[in-house]
């Protein structure tokens, strides 16, 4: 089974992930049965996609990964309340399911966000 991500955020979280999904994604497949696509990435910061290896997916718009129909999963490691919330909001609007480590932003708005992706049916 293929699912497709888009990631938001290439800092310290972010740049994680990326390295994560590049040198597991063979343990992925065969301990999970499940092939994990990284296939776009967005930051403020074109440098650290680079630097990761991920500047041929990368945007600097996030609504280029909530709006693309092919992405499942977005994950969002940009912290802060406000442009992650953004994130996550219109994600969840858009039907997709949504990973987050963003402890400020469940804190915050937990209760909206988790409201939220009940009625997505995304819980």
């Amino acid at each position: 089974m293929a699912v497709r991500l888009g990631l938001v955020g290439t800092g310290t979280g972010g740049g994680g992930c990326i390295e994560i999904l590049k040198n597991h994604k063979d343990d992925f497949a065969r301990h999970l049965g499940v092939d994990l696509e990284l296939v776009r990435v967005c930051s403020r910061n074109p440098e650290q996609a680079i630097e990761h290896g991920v500047e041929d997916i990368f945007t600097q718009d996030y609504t280029e990964i909530v709006n693309d129909p092919s992405i499942d999963v977005v994950i969002e490691l940009i912290g802060g309340t406000t442009v992650a919330k953004n994130v996550v909001m219109e994600a969840l609007a858009a039907g997709k399911h949504v990973v987050t480590a963003n402890k400020a932003l469940m804190a915050t708005h937990g209760e909206e966000v988790m409201r939220t992706a009940e009625e997505a049916g995304k819980e």
